[in-house]
């Protein structure tokens, strides 16, 4: 298994900042499935064609030379599947992947593929299940701790179905007020939550502001990011080929 699901706020960030620090020598692709629509293209600076709609309207959407030559280069080196701009033809498409790319994609050798899946409510989406491990992005808003209880309290939900399903997963915390990591882990009841900067300006030139790359690569985001993608990135050659995940499951309502 190699697809990593990348969920929640800042969940495209974060899949772009892992997919930049994944451990040299190892291929990494960016897949767009986010329903609500796709940016990729636009902070990547590719064109919006070949693109997750054409892919899954073609008869080859269910082999990987089909869904590698719909993959682009970036120049920042990262390869991308990026969705459609607008949410309804997005969610079409994603729809239709979940049965055609998201498998192959699931089962490659030699390829992780970082999954953009966008925001998440109380639920389990297709790709959370079809996934080796599950990052969920929790973005804390210091401007209330009861606020920030209650985001947590919805979190836990999610932990909860993860954890009865026997998903791996890592809690990618966004700033630590107005609860330090440690606190958070022992509110949901795990060890796996990494604190991940709070970084503006890092988080810009990965949505497409100039800026200096030598700066980027020292930038806290990236440093904290870094820290999260060599886990996971030993966590799937620790768990390679020794379990079966069993079939994309469907969305569990709340």
């Amino acid at each position: 298994m190699s697809l990593v699901a990348v969920v929640g706020e800042c969940s495209t960030t974060t899949a772009v900042a892992l997919a930049a620090t994944w451990p040299a020598g190892e291929r990494v692709v960016v897949a767009e499935l986010d329903p609500g629509g796709g940016s990729l293209a636009a902070w990547l600076d590719v064109p919006r064609s070949p693109n997750l709609s054409e892919l899954v309207a073609s008869a080859e959407a269910g082999s990987w030379p089909a869904i590698e030559a719909s993959c682009q280069h970036t120049a920042s080196g990262v390869d991308v599947l990026v969705a459609p701009v607008r949410a309804v033809e997005a969610g079409a498409a994603v729809a239709a992947a979940i049965p055609t790319v998201v498998p192959v994609l699931a089962a490659l050798d030699g390829v992780t593929v970082i999954a953009d899946g966008g925001l998440v409510g109380g639920v389990l989406t297709s790709v959370m299940g079809a996934a080796a491990a599950v990052v969920l992005v929790h973005r804390q808003r210091a401007g209330s701790a009861a606020a920030a209880a209650v985001a947590l309290e919805r979190l836990g939900h999610v932990v909860d179905l993860l954890t009865l399903r026997s998903i791996p997963f890592a809690v990618a915390l966004i700033g630590e007020d107005p609860y330090r990591a440690d606190e958070v882990g022992a509110f949901l009841a795990t060890e796996d939550v990494v604190p991940i900067a709070v970084d503006t300006w890092a988080a810009a030139v990965l949505a497409g502001r100039a800026g200096s790359a030598h700066r980027l690569r020292r930038s806290r985001l990236l440093r904290t990011t870094g820290q999260l993608s060599r886990r996971l990135a030993a966590q799937l050659r620790e768990s390679h080929h020794l379990v079966d995940w069993g079939e994309p499951m469907t969305e569990v309502a709340e």
